[in-house]
């Protein structure tokens, strides 16, 4: 499954590396998902579904302990993940695996220095506790990006394609927010933001009862 899927780009990618395995994709976006849905691979099967509710459309259930492996690209960050790794423990098969990237605190810290509201995203320690109780961690770090962007309004549409929510003063960014942003980390080349990218590849640990 995956969950977060978009328009099925990394779901397509799945179902391309795993062609005789059931792959699915979830959005909470019908618009995603009818965008998905003309890849038309006949071992993808494409729903609206929230990650963090493992309930699918109206009383449709997803398969309880029934998925081998469970990704989620660039997705979580928008969801609670305490949610997300609760639905994901009792989907998943025991030895199953949960594959994901995420946002780190450090995105949009030059955001943050200028006084912006940013989405608050969970450190690597925040994860490996959420996890800890379902999952064996295989692999859990981070790195930090810097990125650039040929002005203030490039990054702020960037942002809007990823999702983000971010506020100043009366949730705008005003000429005032983008000149001062503009001086503190803007140059020749245009101005930086940086993003931090957790990765984690976590296995899905048997339950007491050893199913």
């Amino acid at each position: 499954m995956d969950i977060g899927c978009g328009t099925g780009y990394l779901t397509g990618k799945l179902a391309e590396r795993f062609p005789s395995a059931r792959v699915e994709g979830i959005d909470i976006a019908p618009g995603m998902i009818e965008v998905a849905n003309k890849l038309k691979r006949e071992n993808i099967t494409f729903k609206i579904g929230d990650g963090e509710d493992i309930r699918g459309v109206g009383d449709e259930v997803w398969g309880m302990g029934e998925y081998d492996l469970i990704v989620s690209n660039a997705s979580l960050q928008w969801m609670s993940v305490e949610k997300v790794f609760a639905s994901v423990a009792k989907l998943l098969k025991p030895g199953g695996l949960l594959v994901f990237s995420t946002f780190g605190p450090k995105t949009l810290s030059e955001l943050k220095e200028c006084g912006f509201k940013v989405n608050e995203f969970p450190d690597t320690i925040a994860i490996e506790g959420l996890t800890k109780p379902n999952f064996q961690n295989i692999f859990l770090a981070s790195q930090v990006s810097r990125e650039k962007f040929g002005d203030v309004k490039e990054l702020v549409y960037h942002l809007k394609e990823l999702g983000a929510q971010t506020s100043a003063g009366e949730n705008k960014f005003t000429p005032a927010a983008f000149r001062a942003y503009k001086q503190k980390y803007g140059g020749a080349d245009g101005i930086a933001a940086s993003f931090e990218l957790v990765y984690g590849v976590f296995r899905r640990k048997p339950s007491p009862a050893g199913v």
